[in-house]
């Protein structure tokens, strides 16, 4: 308890919280505790001390500014949709919400920027940038909980980053809290600036261990109206890599290129228990291909193209949908396959390694060999186009209902094998908890030494996202 470890008893604690963002913005009730114990990440719970859900960056900077003087934990939460363990309060201590940072104070349709508090629900942000004729491209999986503020912490990519790249592409500016009691702005609003040294990289990507994100301000691109999906089944995986290959050598733009292997469609098409399109028991893999083009013209050339191209690669009928409800179709297969590997209890270790695309196949057979030598099966889907192939484990619990844990020395065989192929630890996920001690595969002594430098500088005292990445 905080009682024990640190300079301030826990009751002094919650008054100076309550000093700064009102009584009612602190919790220490365990009911109110636990839904913040934990994430997306397997069915780890850390239990914590204090919940505060502040509503102003002045009310962050000054929590943030305490628990730097009396040196106790802070996890900052989004929306808690993370996969690695980001947002679990490991050092116990402080959890702070973003949650009541939820609006969106403007939309410059004539520069084509959004300004929003970093508490936005990503879906919601989105459509509000819709409405005004515009675009935000980076629509992740989670977007219907995740909040942009923990996009732009994680990076966060999406199935159409092939196209329109990850957050980091669209950040041009941030609001951030730092544990020293400051508010400042990392960047500019205008499209162009060679003024010194851009701060904002730094944050995006961090993982709140430098500093709380509490506003973001966003580049925003004109809308796509033109949307199609084209769902190919092959024979095999290497047939669905090789066409991944010739699109990516062939200049077309898809807007998203999400492969799909024979367990993975054997595991959803289970679960889901009818009749689905291009599933049968000869089906060795699907490639779900995207395309969005800004006119009719555009995307009847483009979809000519891509159609022409996977029909070189499979003996099957290319399947084509443009309404609503034929994409709905189309899609239900990879967007359903979350569920599957959760149902029965089950889990999954989500391991997003990114490698070059001309070694994907490589890389998934190698995953594939490594996890059979273990007796741990697998699940390979994802986003095929930019290397960014999700190699789910999935685990079942055993008689006693204990979980199955994935063997180190499996993780670490594949992360060794991506890095030593040109590929990194994580495309989109962040290295959060789980992936922290397979971080020295990536990087050298003396890389991981200027990353704790810089986390110094930032948070001397050590209290933001404790034992997260580094």
């Amino acid at each position: 308890m905080l009682t024990d470890q640190y300079r301030i008893t826990f009751q002094e604690l919650c008054e100076l919280f309550a000093n700064i963002c009102g009584s009612r913005a602190v919790y220490t009730e365990k009911e109110q505790l636990y839904a913040y114990e934990t994430d997306h990440t397997l069915r780890m719970r850390c239990p914590f001390e204090v919940l505060v859900k502040p509503s102003s960056p002045d009310q962050i900077a000054a929590i943030l500014s305490e628990c730097s003087r009396y040196r106790i934990p802070v996890t900052p939460r989004g929306g808690g949709s993370g996969v690695t363990g980001g947002a679990l309060p490991v050092g116990g201590g402080v959890v702070l919400s973003l949650e009541r940072l939820n609006k969106i104070i403007s939309i410059d349709e004539l520069e084509s920027y959004v300004i929003a508090e970093a508490g936005v629900v990503t879906d919601d942000l989105t459509a509000a940038i819709q409405q005004k004729g515009l675009y935000y491209p980076v629509s992740p999986s989670s977007s219907g909980y995740s909040f942009i503020g923990g996009n732009v912490a994680e990076n966060a990519g999406a199935v159409n980053s092939c196209k329109f790249g990850k957050t980091s592409r669209y950040v041009l500016n941030l609001e951030v809290a730092l544990p020293s009691g400051e508010v400042i702005w990392t960047g500019t609003n205008v499209a162009k600036s060679s003024t010194g040294l851009n701060l904002t990289p730094l944050f995006v990507g961090s993982e709140g261990i430098l500093g709380v994100i509490t506003k973001v301000v966003l580049r925003l691109l004109p809308q796509y109206s033109q949307e199609t999906l084209l769902l190919a089944a092959f024979n095999d995986l290497k047939s669905a890599c090789e066409t991944v290959l010739e699109i990516k050598r062939s200049g077309l733009s898809p807007s998203a290129v999400e492969l799909i292997d024979s367990d993975a469609i054997r595991l959803t098409a289970a679960f889901l228990n009818r009749p689905l399109p291009l599933v049968t028991a000869e089906t060795g893999a699907h490639l779900l291909v995207g395309l969005q083009e800004r006119d009719a013209d555009a995307m009847r050339d483009t979809l000519e193209s891509a159609a022409l191209l996977l029909a070189k690669f499979t003996p099957r009928d290319v399947l084509v949908a443009q309404t609503t409800e034929e994409k709905n179709k189309l899609k239900e297969l990879r967007f359903s396959i979350g569920n599957a590997m959760t149902a029965g209890g089950r889990l999954y270790r989500d391991i997003d390694a990114c490698v070059p695309v001309a070694r994907l196949y490589d890389y998934a057979m190698t995953v594939k060999t490594i996890c059979k030598e273990a007796g741990l099966n697998t699940a390979c889907f994802g986003h095929a186009l930019d290397g960014n192939l999700h190699t789910m484990i999935v685990m079942s619990n055993d008689e006693e209902g204990i979980d199955v844990v994935v063997p180190d020395d499996v993780l670490c065989r594949i992360y060794e094998f991506a890095v030593s192929i040109g590929g990194v630890i994580s495309g989109e996920h962040g290295v959060g908890l789980l992936q922290k001690k397979y971080i020295r595969i990536q990087y050298t002594d003396e890389q991981l030494r200027i990353m704790a430098r810089l986390k110094d500088l930032f948070d001397p005292n050590g209290i933001l996202n404790p034992g997260k990445v580094l």
